[in-house]
């Protein structure tokens, strides 16, 4: 450290020991002149021991000498790189006109910075008007979603390829995320895909527009991220809110169909087989969820699989995979499994449909068969 400087030290912190208020502008004051000396190189002791001072004023002080303090930083925004980097690692209120604007810092004192510092250190670097790769990369890869926002509303901002897949990943369940990253230059096709299906109607329209995928590319990305979207709730599949939610982004998507049925209850996703199966019906959940229990037995779910046009292969996985729902009886007896293809194979498609017609008209029937099961138990 330069001996000039050095020689300020003891007043310093004889000033630090000064509780009054006068006192404590001094100390503003004179935090600023070492920081701001043309000659100042503070070693990593005395940089902790002023940083120190600093926060102390910015969490003890009144209102007029935290004002007082960062006023006499305000202007570090055209310090040397030295002082530039000192004051960049300081408490983020002094720190901040730093890491926004000051065009000294390179790109490793930023990433530097963003390592070793507060999320709100890496949130002013994301909102500087200009930010290399590098340093977008660092950003990206803290994680906090917050700081991706910053960096993918920000214009200034050049973004990897790496930056984005990051971006991507994290924009499929934050939401606030889709918008700036669809928008982005740097979006290449692959990305742009695997976000698709989970953006609104109105982005997958203009992404479309932009990238004109073709229906195969779509229906095999829908698929995918039908598949994620199970596997990321797989833990609320027994939340009837979540689940509704849920139906509710696939019937969006028009992904509502028989073919995602036997995969629910692969997943073991029963709460979601039994909504989608209303929907697909329109027969009421509260009944759907009887044809389905202990009380009711196969033929009911025969009438509804050949209404819905499900062939005998997938009607039988439905079948067998379904009792994995009930508390007790999961084991499907061969008997019984005989006597619903039986059903299956002389019951066809129009009177299926014209029994669900009638269920709805009267849906008493669903709870009276239901109940003559019961009985027979």
């Amino acid at each position: 450290m330069d001996i000039s400087v050095r020689k300020e030290l003891p007043d310093l912190f004889d000033l630090a020991r000064d509780h009054s208020e006068n006192g404590k502008l001094a100390l503003c004051k004179k935090i600023a002149g070492i920081f701001f000396s043309p000659t100042a190189s503070l070693t990593e002791h005395e940089q902790s021991l002023v940083n120190q001072l600093i926060e102390d004023l910015l969490r003890e002080g009144t209102m007029s000498v935290r004002q007082a303090l960062i006023t006499e930083f305000s202007n570090s925004i055209s310090t040397p790189r030295p002082v530039a980097r000192q004051i960049a690692h300081g408490p983020i209120e002094i720190a901040r006109p730093v890491l926004v604007a000051n065009i000294n810092l390179l790109d490793e004192d930023l990433i530097e910075i963003i390592k070793n510092e507060t999320t709100d250190h890496a949130a002013a670097i994301a909102a500087r008007s200009q930010i290399n790769e590098a340093v977008a990369d660092a950003l990206v890869m803290t994680g906090d979603l917050g700081v991706m926002q910053i960096v993918a509303e920000n214009m200034g901002a050049k973004l990897s390829g790496k930056a984005i897949e990051v971006l991507v990943d994290a924009a499929r369940l934050a939401s606030f995320l889709q918008k700036p990253i669809m928008q982005r230059a740097e979006l290449n096709p692959d990305s742009a895909i695997r976000l698709f299906w989970w953006v609104s109607k109105e982005l997958r329209r203009t992404t479309l527009e932009r990238f004109g995928f073709g229906p195969g590319k779509l229906s095999a990305a829908l698929n995918k991220a039908t598949e994620d979207v199970l596997s990321a709730l797989h833990l609320q599949k027994e939340d009837d809110d979540a689940m509704r939610s849920l139906a509710d982004w696939l019937q969006e998507r028009n992904a509502l169909s028989t073919s995602l049925l036997t995969p629910l209850l692969r997943m073991a996703h029963y709460r979601l087989f039994n909504i989608v199966l209303s929907r697909l019906s329109h027969i009421d959940l509260y009944y759907i969820d009887m044809i389905n229990s202990d009380a009711a037995n196969g033929r009911m779910m025969v009438v509804l699989c050949r209404a819905l046009g499900i062939d005998k292969g997938n009607f039988v996985s439905i079948f067998l995979m379904a009792r994995g729902a009930r508390k007790d009886d999961q084991i499907v007896h061969p008997r019984e499994l005989s006597q619903v293809l039986e059903s299956y194979d002389k019951l066809s498609p129009d009177m299926a449909k014209a029994l669900i017609d009638s269920w709805k008209m009267d849906p008493s029937s669903i709870t009276q068969h239901a109940e003559r099961m019961m009985a027979r138990a």
